[in-house]
């Protein structure tokens, strides 16, 4: 083996290796210190890119599985009013059934009618107040609502369309019960057992909508639950390809330290190799 003093090729090869071992600790300790085995582009570009296009998507599906969580409160709201109007609506029946008895005086059928006319404007201010964000429920101004319950923009796949029928105009006189027809109405007590017929109608009006958010609610429910298991999976997904296992990258700190601890040893004992010369010209 030939002596030679100006390349040493033994402290270079040695220190090289020195090199990969120090670069090993140091990215053994950035992946436990961030908890991820993916830092940068350059570690694993192509699963990175696949991160983050998850990152997206997992967000997107959160804001989405918010937006379901208003919809429900929303829905809750007006159904909470239509239960109101569906209990003035009942007493209106029940006063009404008690009218077409035909046994009480001028005074009683009066209180009934007065109960009956508040009652009717309570219906009103209902519809009128009944609102979510600025949003009126009830008086028919609302019109088909468009929920986004997807990540994405593909409109089968991403979004459902809750009917304006369940925010309709729940007004009294759009449900056939018109105050300015007391006198009529009841004129007597025929009159006012004919009148259950509409109230009937009114009752039926409510019932209906009441149902069509309870469908509607319980496909939001499902919306929900489908976007949970997405979020799941994409998450594992997620950690399978970011994050860093910690015993694994323990293990690996240590090996490259004891890499590095020879490695500086050697590089002593290789860059003395060249003294060697020294002897031969003594």
């Amino acid at each position: 083996m030939a002596i030679i003093v100006n390349t040493n090729m033994s402290a270079l090869k040695t220190q090289r290796n020195l090199n990969d071992a120090t670069n090993g600790m140091n990215k053994a300790l950035e992946r436990m210190s961030t908890g991820y085995k993916i830092n940068s582009a350059k570690d694993d570009a192509a699963n990175m890119y696949i991160a983050t296009n998850l990152d997206v998507q997992i967000s997107g599906s959160k804001v989405a599985k918010s937006n379901i969580s208003t919809a429900a409160n929303m829905l809750s709201i007006a159904e909470g009013d239509l239960d109101v109007m569906l209990d003035n609506v009942t007493r209106i029946r029940d006063l009404t059934v008690q009218y077409a008895n035909g046994i009480y005086d001028a005074d009683s059928q009066k209180a009934m009618t007065d109960e009956i006319t508040a009652r009717l404007s309570e219906i009103d201010r209902i519809a009128e107040s009944s609102n979510f964000n600025g949003k009126k429920l009830l008086d028919g101004s609302m019109g088909d609502v468009r929920l986004q319950v997807g990540a994405n923009a593909d409109e089968a796949a991403n979004c459902v369309t809750i009917d304006e029928a369940i925010f309709s105009d729940f007004h009294s006189t759009e449900l056939g019960l018109d105050s300015t027809q007391i006198t009529t109405n009841y004129a007597n007590a025929t009159a006012a057992a004919a009148y259950l017929d509409t109230i009937d109608t009114a009752i039926d009006t409510i019932n209906t909508a009441k149902a069509a958010i309870g469908a509607t609610g319980n496909r939001l429910d499902a919306a929900t639950e489908s976007l949970t298991t997405t979020i799941e999976n994409m998450t594992a997904a997620h950690s399978t390809i970011m994050d860093a296992d910690i015993a694994e990258e323990s293990a690996n700190y240590v090996q490259q330290q004891i890499l590095q601890q020879t490695a500086s040893s050697l590089l002593v004992q290789a860059n003395a190799l060249p003294q060697i010369a020294l002897t031969l010209i003594q």
